[in-house]
């Protein structure tokens, strides 16, 4: 029958056979090298005229040619039964001597990595390719396939050489002449008859597993290549030979998704991880299926298990006695590091922690000690904070030569980040094993608390820079320890450490606002909040209600944000002198809430004075830019523009003094409003784009959201609304991507007042209705004033005149009750409507119809509105 390899590899020995470069093949079929060489591994079919040329080349006769295009074209187990005999062009050449391993399970995901290493072995000036990894990545089986598909390129033959069994290095160089099928001669050195019996031979060794020898196999390997011109070598190994003529070939865990929620059932195949994951379950349990009710689980347990081949194969084999929702809740350290393996393979394979601890046991005691010390480390780690937290204890190496070395042995990963900045990582599951073993040794508290040190004083020191010129640097900084500040946080507060919880957080509370991380402070201070010593610190707890009132009055929480405000003033107030820095903020916050909440311009003016007193008297220049901006955004809703302008140019000029980009930010953003406002519209678009620039830059998704908000806005006054609405939809798609409220309720209003403009009232009612179910929770009245207006409007363009009568009166009783009013240029617009319902009315009816409408208490003219919505 037809020979069960592919067509590729068949094609690349007949080449070899009749003694023909890729080069010669393509010139006889008139193809490119490059189509042979793709033909040859499987990446591409041959066209049909291709084929007949080929059947020329290699002499295939008429009446087989069919089949043999069949065989070419990837459809040879279809061949008709008839061709079953001893046909010349299903016959191979000679194939080279090989002791190979055959595989029992397929090689999922490496179809890259073995095209790369089979292209290192055809290429004349790479003769030693070394696969480095850590522990379960994959080497052996990645060396064996791709040494598989280079068989036919070495004519004398293609040799495994298992190391690992091997305790005793003496033993090497008779392992591989036994295996090569030499007979050793007693009185010749072992390595001069190797290399005299290789000399000219084409052969291809694969040396597994060298780590545990590599001080001898470094050596041999050099000596070998030096006296033996046509042989190469594949080694695996945690770390490289350091040889002359070496190419590294790190080999990468396999690719999982990022983010379970971006994946679907569509796309899984994409990812090998799972795929790998899907096999070797359903190998354990028949019936299982990734589909789309696990799916989610699986992508997380992938996640997890960092794509290690390994770990993959021995967790999924689990699913013989659980689902993948129950797999994932048990995935701690002892149940990754115990789970079991096959029967049949080697003991160090057989658990990743006997995988892992084959390398650990290798290690010097010195790197050992940090090798488990690095492991409290999460996220990774730079030089420095190794080196500062660690070098306190005496070694013979220094740290980063320890670091160096278990680089180089493949427990720790290298990442080059932008702007050159190198850092340092542990896959999960090594780890886990190097935390067993720093609680093995009796020093995860001790080591757990330096660490807990060295990213409290580098959250402070951040701290105190933050309003300055180094602003954007230092919030980078910090955001790429996201993973280490939680590890601390969630140490400090394990172990009641009550005031470095508190320091900790509350250092940290500014730049995590900065980077829209309000649940997750929110979160950390619920916990720390329930610490038994909370009030034994009642300034560094203060401190950390003002950020959560903050916080609370930017998420619409008025209510809470008074509640703990009113804490931390009691708190303050007690303080005396020591608290007045503090409630200073507090009192500012409060105003921003009487302005924001209730439009109570005067109690926020009182809240407002008062604050900037005390930021005066303590000469905080960053205290006094902050409360100048917000009383600026009062006298802009007072329609003082005068005063506004100049106390928002006024916080801006410290601001900028100060080299705090943000507040720059916020001041502009509010100048742009006020311009905005005016009908300046050149002033207004310096400002906003100024506003947008600087929170692109900072990564702040809220200001990014709000600056396309109201470039937004501007292009909408001006007329251009198709521009309007691409910025409009920016800012929404924020929203939706980072679960920002803010301001988008005005995007949506705004979308609507478009809709309007171009008469498309089905499109308009359903974005005012969008806008009110987003904003009426949080501003209520003035929700209900736009909402009502606005489909008012709907009502009279969709000939409902007595609706719109209606709504338009109750609209009218809501702004009888407030200052708020509907900007000019879109009263205009709504007026446009209200005169459209009048005139189909007659004066008389219309007024009787708004009185109806004005009659009506918020929540009835409200559910008025509601009612027949389609």
């Amino acid at each position: 029958m037809l020979e069960q390899h592919s067509f590729g590899y068949w094609l690349r020995l007949q080449r070899k056979a009749l003694d023909l470069t890729r080069e010669g093949l393509a010139g006889r079929v008139g193809c490119s090298a490059a189509t042979i060489r793709k033909i040859e591994a499987e990446e591409r079919r041959p066209s049909e005229q291709i084929v007949e040329l080929l059947a020329q080349v290699f002499n295939i006769p008429p009446n087989e040619q069919t089949a043999f295009l069949r065989f070419a074209r990837g459809e040879w187990k279809s061949a008709p039964a008839e061709t079953s005999g001893g046909l010349p062009w299903h016959v191979s050449a000679m194939l080279p001597r090989s002791n190979l391993p055959a595989p029992v399970t397929s090689l999922i995901g490496r179809e890259q990595e073995i095209a790369d290493v089979h292209e290192y072995l055809l290429r004349e000036d790479i003769r030693l390719v070394t696969l480095i990894g850590p522990p379960g990545i994959g080497k052996t089986r990645l060396s064996i396939e791709a040494a598989h598909q280079s068989v036919a390129d070495f004519s004398d033959g293609v040799f495994f050489i298992a190391l690992a069994p091997l305790d005793d290095p003496s033993l090497i160089v008779s392992t591989i002449i036994q295996t090569i099928g030499f007979v050793e001669i007693n009185d010749r050195s072992p390595i001069e008859w190797l290399k005299d019996c290789i000399r000219n031979k084409q052969i291809l060794l694969v040396l597994d597993n060298c780590e545990h020898l590599i001080e001898e196999v470094a050596p041999l390997a050099s000596e070998l290549l030096a006296g033996c011109s046509r042989l190469k070598i594949i080694a695996t190994s945690r770390e490289s030979l350091r040889v002359p003529g070496e190419w590294l070939y790190p080999v990468p865990t396999l690719d999982n998704p990022k983010e379970a929620s971006a994946i679907d059932m569509e796309t899984a195949s994409a990812f090998p991880a799972l795929v790998l994951f899907a096999e070797r379950a359903q190998a354990a349990r028949s019936d299982f299926v990734l589909n789309a009710d696990n799916l989610q689980p699986v992508v997380s347990i992938c996640a997890r298990l960092d794509g290690l081949p390994l770990a993959i194969e021995l967790i999924a084999a689990r699913i013989r006695l659980m689902s993948p929702q129950s797999l994932l809740s048990r995935l701690d350290d002892r149940f990754v590091l115990s789970a079991d393996g096959m029967r049949a393979v080697s003991a160090r394979q057989k658990t990743l922690n006997r995988a892992i601890g084959w390398s650990y046991d290798l290690l010097s005691a010195e790197e050992q000690k940090l090798f488990a010390w690095l492991s409290v480390f999460s996220g990774g780690f730079t030089l420095d904070a190794a080196e500062a937290i660690f070098s306190r204890t005496s070694t013979e190496k220094s740290v980063s030569d320890l670091v160096a070395s278990l680089l180089d042995k493949s427990l720790l990963q290298h990442v080059l980040h932008e702007h050159g900045e190198s850092r340092f990582n542990m896959l999960m599951t090594i780890q886990q094993f190097g935390l067993h073993h720093l609680r093995r040794i009796s020093e995860e508290t001790e080591v757990h608390n330096w660490h807990l040190a060295h990213f409290l004083d580098l959250a402070e020191q951040a701290d105190s820079e933050i309003h300055g010129p180094n602003q954007v640097e230092w919030t980078d900084r910090l955001e790429k320890e996201l993973d280490n500040f939680r590890a601390a946080l969630d140490w400090s507060v394990s172990n009641q450490k009550a005031e470095l919880a508190l320091r900790l957080l509350g250092a940290l509370s500014w730049i995590w606002f900065v980077r829209d991380r309000f649940s997750e402070i929110r979160g950390w201070f619920d916990r720390i909040r329930a610490l038994p010593e909370i009030n034994a610190h009642p300034a560094l707890y203060a401190r950390l209600l003002n950020h959560m009132g903050h916080q609370n009055w930017l998420s619409g929480d008025f209510r809470g944000a008074r509640s703990v405000l009113a804490e931390s003033r009691e708190i303050w107030g007690k303080l005396g002198m020591e608290g007045e820095r503090g409630l200073a903020e507090a009192l500012d916050y409060l105003g921003m809430i009487a302005r924001s909440s209730e439009g109570d311009h005067k109690t926020a003016q009182s809240f407002f004075e008062r604050s900037f007193e005390l930021y005066q008297k303590h000469e905080d220049p960053w205290g006094m830019a902050f409360v100048s901006f917000n009383l600026g955004i009062s006298a802009g809703q007072r329609n003082d523009d005068d005063s506004a302008l100049s106390l928002l140019e006024q916080s801006l000029e410290l601001f900028h003094q100060l080299g705090d980009v943000w507040g720059m930010a916020r001041a502009s953003q509010w100048l742009g409003q006020v311009f905005l406002k005016q009908g300046n519209y050149e002033k207004a678009h310096f400002f906003l784009s100024q506003h947008l620039r600087i929170d692109e830059g900072l990564h702040f998704k809220q200001g990014t959201m709000i600056a396309l908000l109201n470039l937004g806005e501007l292009y909408r006054y001006q007329g251009n609304l198709d521009q309007a609405e691409q910025f409009y939809e920016k800012s929404l798609a924020m929203c939706r991507e980072y679960g920002l409220k803010g301001d988008w309720g005005q995007a949506l209003y705004s979308l609507g007042m478009i809709a309007l403009r171009h008469s498309d009232y089905p499109l308009a009612r359903r974005r005012f209705m969008s806008y009110f179910d987003s904003t009426w929770s949080v501003t209520g009245m003035i929700s209900a004033c736009d909402l009502l207006s606005g489909l008012s409007a709907v009502a009279a363009g969709t000939n409902q005149p007595e609706r719109a009568a209606r709504l338009y009166g109750a609209a009218q009783a809501l702004f009888d009750l407030t200052d708020y009013r509907i900007p000019p240029f879109d009263f205009a617009e709504f007026d446009r409507h209200v005169q459209l319902t009048r005139g189909q009315l007659g004066k008389a009816m219309f007024e009787t119809l708004t009185t109806e409408g004005h009659a009506m208490t918020m929540e009835q003219a409200v559910a008025y509105a509601l009612e027949n919505v389609l």
